[in-house]
């Protein structure tokens, strides 16, 4: 399956690392109910959670300016509180492993923003990975807008034609769409996406791509 591909590169919340859906259940009310915003449908936390365009999700569903949620939000998702939260997936130190043994280049993009990131990643070998890239701290917009992705490609002297972009969400597969590059969906089972026919293909484990 990757045999045409110099450059494996991976979302990382959903793909690489799970998020104990407790967490989102208990932080998304804990900002709502502080800034008496609404809950009418207990989905909507999941919607926020896992889709695009959040802002619109918390101005419609939770009746909240974006801005004051997001100012909140952030205080709240402590590092401490995250690392509690947050495992690597059981098949990604393997995967990633036997990756590099054939001579792959790995990158992990993420829209979490940097110090997120780097209380997950900590949960992954270090050797197991060339590069990672916060989209969110970055100068770039965020996901699906391609500019990142070009820019990691660029860093690590790869085409778009040798990239294959592996994520579990919508917003990753318009990301690697709009790149340009060819998107892997992995299905861990938190949430059911639209993805029309973005992938190509869908896996359930990353030992499916060997």
């Amino acid at each position: 399956m990757l045999s045409n591909y110099k450059h494996i590169s991976f979302d990382l919340d959903g793909t690489l690392i799970h998020t104990l859906p407790e967490y989102r259940q208990k932080i998304v009310p804990s900002v709502i109910s502080e800034l008496q915003g609404v809950i009418n449908d207990q989905r909507h936390i999941d919607k926020f959670w896992f889709e695009t365009n959040r802002d619109q999700t918390i101005k419609k569903c939770f009746n909240i300016d974006p801005e004051l949620f997001w100012e909140l939000f952030r205080k709240l998702d402590t590092e401490e509180k995250r690392s509690e939260h947050t495992v690597a997936y059981h098949d990604v130190e393997e995967t990633l492993k036997k990756l590099k043994q054939m001579g792959k280049i790995i990158s992990i993009v993420t829209g979490a923003p940097q110090k997120i990131a780097e209380i997950e990643i900590a949960k992954i070998n270090p050797d197991c990975y060339d590069f990672i890239f916060s989209v969110r701290d970055s100068e770039y917009n965020e996901k699906p807008a391609p500019e990142s992705l070009h820019f990691v490609l660029n860093k690590l002297a790869m085409q778009p034609q040798e990239t294959i972009y592996i994520g579990n969400g919508d917003e990753d597969c318009y990301f690697a769409k709009n790149a340009g590059v060819d998107f892997i969906r992995i299905d861990r089972g938190e949430y059911d996406y639209d993805f029309g026919d973005g992938p190509i293909k869908t896996i359930k484990s990353l030992n499916e791509l060997f």
